[in-house]
């Protein structure tokens, strides 16, 4: 069986959010309530999957802008920073996957998509940083490379250096 094929693009009022349905109540109901209104106020950019063989959502995620206090980054990586309050970062705030489409390595293509958007912004960011809502959340960003920040370790960042060198 092959893979299905995605497409990544920002939402718009031609997608029908309808129909959407991950493992998570929050993450939906955010999705078909929230999602566009966030887009609208310029509070959030929002991004979908579409599955190109049946035009629909296959998953989303939204982007925004942060920062980390510096107090949260690991001393070795604060030793490095200027001496301000914190450092500028793009929080990768809701992520969620359609359960016809899960377990086909979309989460991690949605991330990848947000780090490449994130690193080629041109407004200057250290870091994406994320806050896992649960166990499993968790485990995924920590295999995805995310660093837990001090004092808070529901809440990881990933420099963009890391990225660009890749």
């Amino acid at each position: 069986m092959s893979l299905p094929r995605f497409s990544i693009t920002p939402l718009s009022r031609k997608h029908q959010k309808s129909g959407f349905c991950s493992d998570s109540e929050l993450l939906d109901r955010y999705f078909s309530e929230r999602a566009g209104q966030d887009v609208k106020r310029n509070l959030a950019k929002c991004f979908v999957a579409i599955d190109c063989s049946n035009e629909k959502i296959a998953g989303f995620y939204t982007l925004s802008a942060a920062q980390i206090p510096l107090l949260q980054l690991p001393e070795k990586l604060a030793g490095k920073m200027p001496h301000y309050h914190a450092v500028q970062a793009l929080r990768l705030g809701w992520l969620a996957i359609d359960k016809s489409c899960q377990g086909h390595g979309l989460g991690s293509t949605l991330i990848a998509d947000a780090l490449k958007r994130s690193s080629r912004s041109s407004i200057t960011v250290y870091a994406m940083l994320v806050d896992a809502k649960d166990e499993n959340a968790l485990k995924f960003y920590l295999h995805h490379g995310f660093i837990p920040c001090k004092g808070a370790p529901q809440t990881l960042f990933l420099p963009l250096d890391t990225v660009r060198k890749l």
